[in-house]
């Protein structure tokens, strides 16, 4: 029932997406009045991205303070836990890291006409906060003064450090709440539970109810206020993520499990091919995440405690398809509006794009609503996720599907390491 939830919430999006290109298509080819269309699917719009928006804190927060437990807790496990997080963090990095570079190598936002860019500037960016430059500020802006002010002005054009600030005092409290006994900070890890399950709740309402038609009003506004000139913007854009993401699962995970994992990769990806197609058809880490475990233990031979250990912690933290994207996607929006980055503010990207990763909710467009928290940061506004939403489904699904895979990849690694021997997967 929960992955019929998930498949059906993806085609309601991709619904809504349709809906909107091909009204407001309809309207641009006949010429025809949209004023009314416009003013109702801006309020639409709108109301969609305030829905998400709401989330990003009481969403953050929570996930951040119970990652670090899951941790931290990956101790209890010895070897395997910590073998297991290095390799999740790493791969993680290469992933964001071909993002960046695919980013920067065809610098997809930089060919947009002057006046697409004002006019995308007046659309979405008229109270955008200004940009900050990788200086001393900013990184005092790490450490808040008052976290709570933070927390309240993170979204506003009046933010000092913004959503990071708020990102790095909650990193550091988790730390100090996992060095204190768990007698004294379970009840407050209850509590928080308690609050990610009823705001992914919220999310998931916002996401089944509003987000087709706030979809079809963005991608309306988008056709209609840009033109033409949308559909080669957003098709090299996701091509780009695409490459991108065969690149990491073709190539990356292939010489991994070629050479690290010793086992083969054809023989991999074919044993996992039914979690995978429940992958790309749900865009829910969690919803693939029964399926993957009767696959890993099934098909592809690892030992029943090491499937259950890392398919779960990866469904939560390793999630190199988003990584990946989450890369593209922030240097892409950068480009849009204008923002130019160092190399030193594009390894911050770098560390954001692995932390959104690990952060994310594992239901479809979980990222999003992390991804719009950061770009205030940059002098990028939030509102200019509305741009790619519409698009987004599609890549959730990609993207999704590379996350399902790389915790079968990783499983296998650690499976030889401490239970023996790859076993090639049953024809059946």
């Amino acid at each position: 029932m929960k992955t019929d939830t998930h498949r059906g919430l993806s085609l309601r999006l991709l619904g809504g997406f349709a809906v909107g290109l091909l009204v407001a298509l309809t309207l641009r080819l006949f010429g025809l009045p949209a004023d009314t269309l416009t003013a109702f699917a801006r309020v639409v719009g709108e109301i969609f991205l305030r829905g998400i928006f709401m989330l990003i804190l009481p969403i953050i927060i929570p996930v951040l303070l119970l990652g670090i437990q899951k941790l931290t807790e990956t101790g209890a496990m010895g070897r395997i836990g910590w073998h297991t997080l290095w390799t999740v963090l790493t791969l993680t990095a290469v992933a964001a890291s071909i993002g960046l570079i695919l980013a920067n190598l065809f610098q997809l936002g930089s060919h947009l006409s002057t006046e697409t860019r004002a006019l995308l500037i007046e659309r979405f960016g008229q109270n955008a906060p200004p940009a900050k430059a990788l200086s001393s500020d900013l990184f005092l802006g790490l450490l808040p003064k008052n976290p709570l002010h933070e927390m309240a002005m993170a979204l506003t054009p009046y933010q000092q450090g913004g959503l990071l600030s708020v990102v790095s005092f909650t990193i550091l409290f988790g730390i100090a709440l996992s060095k204190l006994p768990s007698e004294h900070t379970q009840p407050l890890y209850h509590l928080l539970d308690v609050l990610y399950r009823a705001s992914l709740w919220l999310l998931l309402l916002v996401m089944r109810w509003i987000a087709p038609i706030g979809v079809a009003g963005l991608i309306f506004q988008a056709v209609m206020g840009l033109g033409w000139e949308i559909f080669p913007l957003l098709g090299a854009y996701a091509a780009t993520v695409v490459v991108g993401l065969l690149l990491h699962g073709a190539g990356v995970y292939s010489l991994f499990l070629k050479f690290i994992a010793h086992a083969n990769p054809l023989h991999v990806l074919k044993g996992s091919a039914s979690a995978l197609l429940m992958a790309f058809s749900s865009a829910s880490s969690n919803a693939t995440l029964p399926t993957s475990l009767r696959v890993a233990t099934e098909r592809l031979g690892i030992a029943p405690p090491v499937a259950h250990f890392i398919l779960t912690l990866g469904a939560t933290i390793n999630q190199n398809g988003t990584a990946l994207y989450e890369g593209v996607t922030l240097l892409f929006l950068m480009q849009v509006f204008g923002v130019s980055l160092t190399l030193p503010e594009q390894l911050m990207i770098l560390a954001l794009a692995i932390l959104i990763a690990v952060g994310a909710a594992g239901v479809p467009g979980g990222s999003l609503p992390l991804l719009a928290g950061v770009l205030p940061s940059f002098g990028v506004p939030a509102g200019a996720i509305a741009l790619i939403y519409g698009i987004d489904r599609f890549l959730d699904m990609m993207r999704t599907t590379l996350n399902v895979y790389g915790d079968l990849v990783i499983a296998m690694h650690i499976n030889r390491l401490y239970y023996g021997s790859y076993r090639d997967p049953s024809p059946t």
